[in-house]
């Protein structure tokens, strides 16, 4: 079942990068279709058209920053396994999930659809993610294009681009929820 469109626009520019069938490959450190959103540098490692749409996979590499904005995905399972670093993340299911954990290098959280959630990075950190497939092409909806191998620079999307990337790929912003510390 595609939950995302198999033509995404939003893969065009990094056409060639990744074989776009599931065939083998390898991809070096730094490798991989990147985008900075806001300060933070998101590389899709393996998306929807590699796996038969099943799942997409990402890194996010960013500096101490704030906190990102509230959000919840409609139709996406998200995953955050801290390879270095640390990272806080919030979640909330709207009933009687609530929590606030410190995920160091090693540890792993789990965010279902339909979970408010938001994460903050404290130190320089990377984080791997994995989700429901064509999901990955979000971060490039969102981002700015580039070349770069370490998070640098800031890109901060006018809210229109926010707006049309959240209702393409069923992600709610909420930037006034209120998590519970």
């Amino acid at each position: 079942m595609t939950i995302y469109a198999i033509d995404d626009q939003d893969k065009t520019p990094f056409a060639g990068i990744l074989p776009a069938a599931p065939s083998p490959y390898v991809l070096g450190n730094g490798e991989g279709e990147k985008s900075l959103v806001f300060d933070q540098l998101f590389t899709i490692l393996l998306s929807a058209d590699e796996t038969d749409d099943q799942y997409g996979a990402f890194t996010m590499q960013g500096h101490k920053g704030d906190r990102i904005p509230a959000h919840m995905h409609l139709a996406t399972h998200e995953i955050f396994y801290v390879v270095d670093g640390e990272i806080s993340v919030w979640m909330d299911d709207q009933a009687d999930y609530h929590s606030k954990t410190t995920l160091v290098t090693g540890d792993f959280a789990y965010v279902p659809s339909g979970t408010v959630h938001a994460f903050q990075i404290h130190n320089s950190s990377k984080v791997f993610g994995c989700g429901t497939a064509g999901f990955e092409r979000f971060f490039h909806a969102m981002g700015q294009k580039t070349n770069a191998t370490e998070p640098g620079g800031i890109y901060v999307p006018d809210f229109t681009v926010m707006k049309a990337a959240g209702e393409k790929y069923a992600t709610a912003f909420m930037p006034d929820f209120e998590f519970r510390d």
